[in-house]
């Protein structure tokens, strides 16, 4: 079952500066220029799909990534690297190995990695359920 992410007032000092481990992590080592996808995972009471009818009605989980080198990320969309000098619109950001980023995703949705040519960076992703 997913750990559940404490954002009340009362927990405030309980877990906001050291997070409690996650019971879902998985982790990869990318293959050079290919997009690897991951599903976001749902067990249990937390992170199941929402029982009132609505497939869009999906439980909330934070998404915690950290990598060993820059890869592109992408939430239901293939993951790119840019292309270019100019700037343009894009569905992929940038996680590098110097900054953790947390994205809030639903239940199945889909996240997608890419790397650059001739790297193959180690990704961790662990997940937390937010409270409903």
């Amino acid at each position: 079952m997913t750990q559940i992410f404490r954002t009340i007032q009362e927990t405030k000092g309980y877990n906001d500066f050291g997070q409690i481990y996650s019971d879902q992590i998985y982790n990869a080592t990318l293959t050079a220029a290919t997009n690897t996808q991951l599903t976001v995972p749902g067990g249990g009471i937390m992170g199941a799909l929402s029982a009132y009818g609505s497939s869009n009605n999906k439980n909330k989980m934070l998404a915690v990534i950290r990598a060993t080198g820059d890869v592109w990320v992408a939430v239901n969309q293939t993951a790119a690297v840019p292309v270019g000098a100019s700037f343009a619109s894009a569905t992929s950001e940038l996680v590098t190995n110097t900054l953790d980023k947390t994205y809030l995703v639903s239940v199945g949705d889909v996240l997608n990695f890419f790397s650059k040519t001739a790297t193959t960076p180690s990704i961790s992703v662990a997940f937390y359920a937010m409270p409903s």
